[in-house]
């Protein structure tokens, strides 16, 4: 659990709150959902509903919260299978008599059309449920089914007021999903007249990628965040990272990586770049920006510092073998076949958003917990950039995982159509920033390095050679440090 968590955690302690169990959306919600209300959360097919909501569902079961789950949509065989392929032991918690599963699904052949809805006997139902288990929190999916399988005439919003005012009444912490049909929102208004919460979840499409959206619409009795955050959700669950509405914050330490090249140490006072801090390399094809990389990582990996390396270029067969011409060697740390401390991680930029780039990135190093990432290059990923879309990424990037004490090191291609000048413009973040450069000089071609900002060190001034050997790159000729910031 991140320290955010566990701050959302405790706030929800202290303000009645029920925790969601989903990463990220208490921290959203400050804290969860308010306890023994109701919450409304609302979204179009595919938006996440069932699947927040089960998680919910089972996070409760999960602290001994006995809860009742009601379906007026699929089946209760549909719903458990949804729970087992998202990692939820839903059927264990069934068999141990700590959740049951109602069918409310209505029996269109008992429908009299015309006829007002009647929820006395689904209310003494849910009761009985409730009362038998001791329930503590309580599910209903899809309460917007019922709308289609009775008249329109119905009186379905004071009935649905009425049901609320129920579940209030027996302090129940209750989540209802409900799809997003606007003749059913208009006519019910269930958003306005009956939910204490109002969670919205919706499906975002550009450039053929889709990325789901979440925002809190309202809360009573507390704060929330008002932006609207980026989910994940996939065969791991579901994540949400809160990636806007960020203070300015890290996590600093006086400690210092070694680069592994002891040239380029010396070059920065005689160590590397602080723990916690980013360091960039940007230098045009051929200029070994990858061979510094997987420099700075074997001698992060033999310090025992755990690395999680993110190619967005080679697989990892292909990385392994291409620095092994230069003589460096990662598969004795390899998570398969080492010691267990570098997991490498091959990415196709162009399949996913950037938005689902920057949350599987910050997924992975919650899960992991490593305390260097490596992101070769990060230009692919600000290929994708739209409207400054792409910058923005890199910036939210950067911050969450020095927020978090991990050492960024990124690699940035530079074109030579430009003169070898950076796009990225994320140069204000980057606390270290290397410069490499190909310098053609007597039927020669040299290598030069230059630091350009090493912020908090001693750096030098000079342009220094540097040569990629068998042995790893060597920086010739360091230069004097100046002491200049």
């Amino acid at each position: 659990m991140s320290d955010s968590e566990k701050g959302a955690l405790a706030r929800a302690q202290m303000i009645d709150s029920a925790p969601t169990g989903v990463q990220g959306l208490d921290f959203v919600l400050d804290g969860g959902v308010p306890m023994g209300r109701p919450t409304l959360l609302r979204g179009g097919p595919g938006t996440g509903k069932t699947a927040i909501a089960l998680n919910f569902f089972c996070y409760g079961l999960a602290q001994d919260e006995p809860s009742v789950l009601v379906t007026f949509d699929e089946s209760p065989q549909a719903l458990i299978g949804h729970a087992e392929a998202l990692g939820l032991p839903l059927t264990e918690y069934i068999e141990a008599g700590k959740a049951k599963v109602l069918d409310m699904r209505p029996d269109p052949g008992d429908v009299v059309g015309g006829e007002d809805i009647e929820l006395s006997a689904i209310m003494a139902r849910l009761g009985h449920a409730l009362d038998q288990l001791g329930a503590k929190r309580l599910v209903v999916d899809a309460i917007d089914a019922m709308d289609s399988a009775y008249a329109q005439t119905v009186t379905l919003r004071s009935e649905l007021a009425r049901v609320f005012d129920w579940i209030r009444d027996r302090d129940v912490t209750t989540l209802i999903t409900v799809g997003e049909a606007p003749a059913f929102s208009n006519q019910f208004g269930l958003e306005d007249y009956v939910a204490d919460c109002v969670i919205l979840l919706r499906q975002e499409m550009m450039q053929r990628q889709m990325t789901r959206l979440l925002r809190v619409l309202k809360r009573r009795g507390g704060s929330h965040g008002t932006n609207e955050f980026p989910f994940l959700l996939d065969a791991k669950g579901v994540f949400l990272a809160p990636v806007t509405g960020l203070d300015l914050q890290a996590t600093v330490s006086p400690g210092r990586h070694s680069t592994g090249v002891a040239g380029l140490d010396e070059m920065l006072g005689g160590g590397g770049p602080y723990k916690g801090s980013a360091m960039m390399i940007s230098g045009q094809s051929g200029t070994g920006k990858t061979s510094i990389a997987v420099q700075f990582v074997r001698s992060a990996c033999a310090a025992g510092e755990p690395v999680l390396y993110l190619s967005f270029e080679e697989s990892a067969d292909e990385l392994l073998r291409n620095q092994q011409s230069a003589g460096l060697d990662l598969s004795p740390y390899l998570t398969s076949g080492g010691n267990g401390l570098l997991t490498l991680s091959p990415i196709l930029p162009s399949e996913i958003g950037w938005e689902e780039h920057l949350l599987r990135i910050m997924r992975s190093v919650d899960q992991l917990e490593p305390q260097v990432v490596v992101l070769d290059p990060i230009s692919a990923l600000a290929d994708q950039r739209r409207n400054g879309q792409g910058k923005e990424m890199l910036m939210r990037l950067f911050y969450m995982l020095k927020r978090s004490g991990v050492t960024v090191v990124a690699t940035e291609l530079l074109g030579d159509a430009n003169g070898g000048v950076s796009n990225l413009e994320v140069s204000s973040i980057i606390d270290v920033w290397i410069k490499l450069r190909r310098d053609e000089h007597g039927g020669r071609l040299r290598r030069m390095l230059t630091v350009v900002k090493a912020r908090g060190l001693p750096t030098s001034d000079q342009v220094s050679e540097y040569r990629i050997t068998n042995s790893g790159v060597v920086v010739d000729a360091a230069g004097s440090v100046g002491g200049e910031r």
